[in-house]
């Protein structure tokens, strides 16, 4: 059941239901905090590094998931996340590779890149970042590296996101 308290200015607070389990507070008709709350966190397997062209951007196999609360994160096809619930989601990503000469990880959205971090000298990148998603939208992680190989050690490559509020 979906439980609907809304408060507006015309008609006070009002509250409405139906069957979808869902719990929503609205302020004047528009969403402000939903208990859909799209969640994951996804790791590369441990077993096998990943191969990847030297100085090229190349999508992330993250394909073991820590969590995923909603299904929305693709761990063996695309590998990537749809949220499907309009809002803000916190991003964070990071990769370990083979190489501590130029490092990046970047967020892709929809196909194009909308954020991305570089390091030299070490063979650690992270990012972490905030982005607004609608309800068709779709986030991937691409990694560069000068280096031959993304690593699949334990607790050293993540890619997470997590619902923080409506629009």
């Amino acid at each position: 059941m979906t439980v609907k308290i809304n408060a507006d200015t015309t008609s006070g607070l009002q509250l409405e239901s139906d069957t979808s389990g869902i719990v929503e507070i609205q302020n004047n008709g528009t969403t402000i905090i939903t208990s859909q709350q799209p969640s994951f966190s996804a790791v590369m397997t441990n077993t096998s590094h990943q191969t990847v062209s030297a100085s090229t951007f190349t999508k992330v196999v993250f394909n073991v998931e820590d969590w995923d609360t909603d299904s929305k994160y693709d761990s063996v096809t695309n590998y990537r996340f749809t949220p499907t619930v309009a809002g803000i989601y916190q991003f964070n990503i990071a990769i370990r590779t083979d190489s501590s000469t130029t490092n990046g990880i970047t967020l892709y959205k929809n196909g194009s890149l909308v954020r991305r971090s570089f390091v030299s000298g070490t063979i650690y990148v992270k990012l972490s970042t905030m982005e607004v998603a609608d309800t068709d939208d779709y986030f991937e992680a691409f990694g560069f590296t000068t280096g031959t190989s993304f690593r699949a050690e334990a607790y050293q490559q993540w890619f997470q996101a997590h619902y923080i509020r409506s629009v």
